[in-house]
């Protein structure tokens, strides 16, 4: 069953606030608003305004729609990739060079990776 807007909305809120660094006492400061506001767009008992949400989205420093819509979330990592791939050469080259490579090789290319991560520590 799919999310209800509220639920999607706390969903991303908690995301971005985490993945941000920004606490409840944050909003507060920086948006003007009490606490008690604050509780309830984090546990979903009220909704923002519709100006008040841009704010908060602009705070997080996302879009509006990232806080909104179901494949926000995704959409904000997928951005991010894009970004990290145009910032540094040796990402685009790779990826220039995992578009033209047989479903085998790009297996043995993702296994290496994979391993690589492994060792270093980081997760999938």
């Amino acid at each position: 069953m799919p999310d209800t807007a509220r639920e999607i909305f706390v969903k991303n809120l908690r995301y971005f606030m985490e993945a941000k660094g920004i606490t409840q006492a944050d909003i507060c400061r920086e948006l003007d608003v009490s606490s008690a506001t604050a509780s309830d767009w984090c546990t979903g008992k009220k909704y923002p305004r519709v100006d008040a949400m841009q704010r908060l989205a602009d705070l997080l420093g996302v879009r509006f729609s990232t806080l909104t819509t179901e494949s926000g979330i995704q959409d904000y990592e997928d951005l991010q990739i894009v970004e990290a791939l145009h910032q540094n050469p040796k990402l685009r080259a790779l990826f220039s060079i995992q578009v033209g490579l047989r479903p085998q090789s790009l297996d043995a290319v993702t296994a290496i990776v994979k391993e690589i991560a492994k060792e270093r520590g980081d997760d999938d």
